[in-house]
């Protein structure tokens, strides 16, 4: 019976709604009785909300608005500012990695990446933009509902494990294990939100069949190549008739034998020069010697 009532309260959106309202408020709680019980002045204490409260403090919002008349009303709205603020998200712990290079920070971004496309992907579905954009054509939606909770349940695990390793403090344990268990809860919802849609076959999504987007790309560049081939043939065959219509072979040959014959004469020149200035020189050495001879 557990068992059921378990599986039962992770299927149910409004329950799912309700468990991320309270452990929101619990980890907003905690975090600043931690921020106090550490001695910290007003001002840090107001900065740790706004740091690593400031998504929390959102996200309470948007939650209780939910449960609300105006809040399903205006559902679309509240859901594009949700994926502004994780793309903000996203972008922040790419610039993380840049500022200090780890495997948290590596984690932190692979997490909000996957998380941020899973946003998109689902809360886009049903408005102007996702017809606008055309997003239905999107390869991203060949990522099935389960692969992106499973990925995302995966790395958050494996961030929380590396933040118990490194984290020296108590507080730092509970804030880790509670920042996990929200992110669990927040995907499971975004999957059931999905599951919701694909019902009512809302947007439903075309598989954009990445077998056959690889097949076009491979025909497309096949097909350049041939072209590229027929352009160079046509280009040979093209220098090959200039070539006979104007008898460059010919002319190329006639300048061949004028060059050897220039070289030629240009040898023999060089040859009766030689042979006029080398007895020049032997007569002169003769004479100098006889008179030496005297």
């Amino acid at each position: 019976m557990k068992e059921k009532e378990n599986i039962s309260l992770f299927d149910s959106p409004d329950k799912v709604t309700s468990l991320i309202i309270g452990l929101i408020l619990i980890i907003i709680i905690l975090s600043q009785s931690f921020a106090i019980s550490n001695n910290l002045a007003a001002l840090d204490i107001f900065r740790n909300i706004l740091n690593h409260n400031s998504i929390y403090l959102f996200m309470l919002l948007y939650f209780v608005s939910l449960k609300t008349y105006l809040g399903k009303k205006y559902f679309n709205y509240l859901n594009s500012i949700v994926i502004f603020i994780y793309f903000v998200n996203m972008i922040t712990s790419l610039l993380t990695i840049f500022h200090t290079f780890s495997l948290t920070s590596l984690l932190a971004f692979g997490l909000n990446f996957v998380l941020f496309l899973y946003l998109f992907h689902v809360f886009f579905r049903g408005t102007r933009i996702w017809k606008d954009f055309k997003l239905k054509k999107s390869p991203f939606n060949e990522l099935n509902n389960d692969w992106y909770f499973s990925v995302i349940v995966i790395i958050s695990v494996m961030l929380l494990a590396v933040n118990l390793i490194f984290t020296t403090t108590f507080d730092g344990t509970v804030v880790a294990v509670l920042d996990c268990f929200y992110i669990v809860l927040f995907s499971r919802y975004i999957f059931l939100y999905r599951e919701y849609l694909d019902k009512e076959k809302i947007d439903t999504t075309i598989k954009t069949n990445l077998e056959e987007v690889k097949t076009k790309i491979s025909d497309v560049a096949t097909d350049l190549g041939d072209s590229i081939n027929d352009m160079a043939n046509d280009i040979t065959k093209s220098v090959n008739k200039f070539v006979e219509d104007n008898k460059i072979d010919e002319k190329l040959d006639k300048a061949k034998e004028k060059i050897i014959e220039v070289g030629d004469e240009a040898a023999a020149k060089i040859d009766e020069v030689i042979n006029e200035v080398t007895p020049k020189k032997t007569k002169t050495n003769k004479n100098k010697s006889k008179k030496e001879a005297k």
